[in-house]
């Protein structure tokens, strides 16, 4: 199975998100994002005006997946679906333990608990009921909505 590999990162000049692929310089600690939007998605034209830096802290990886409404699901962004007969509000995260994306929910019982939620693997499946995970915001442009829970 081939999964598009694509990151998504907040410019440093304007604030914008833009998506593509990640260049990181880890003793400099610079990082860009080399987008081909402007270019129509020629990745043979590359030139200066499609890389753009962007903040290091809050670089994220796509998932592979996108949500019940056909959006690209990123790591930090907040999701809702119903897990478990409730539903709930949680911030998709690299699982060490599972080597895999999932979902730290809000109000875990236990907050250091990372949990691989049923409501990824709903959306994993094309399910675009209640049930499966839908894109709400991201932790860095709209954190009150972890607090709604």
């Amino acid at each position: 199975m081939e999964r598009e590999i694509l990151f998504r990162g907040k410019r440093k000049d304007n604030g914008e998100w833009i998506c593509g692929d990640l260049l990181q310089d880890v003793e400099s600690g610079i990082c860009a994002i080399v987008s081909y939007v402007n270019l129509g998605g020629n990745i043979h034209d590359l030139s200066e005006s499609c890389i753009f830096a962007v903040i290091p802290e809050i670089v994220g990886q796509y998932t592979g997946l996108t949500d019940k409404n056909g959006v690209k699901i990123f790591e930090g962004d907040i999701v809702k679906g119903t897990a478990y007969s409730a539903t709930r509000i949680g911030v998709i995260v690299w699982i060490d333990e599972i080597s895999g994306f999932g979902v730290r929910y809000v109000n875990a019982p236990n907050p250091t608990a990372w949990v691989n939620s049923s409501i990824l693997r709903c959306v994993s499946l094309g399910k675009t009921d209640e049930f499966a995970a839908e894109v709400i915001g991201n932790i860095h442009d709209n954190p009150e909505l972890l607090k709604k829970e």
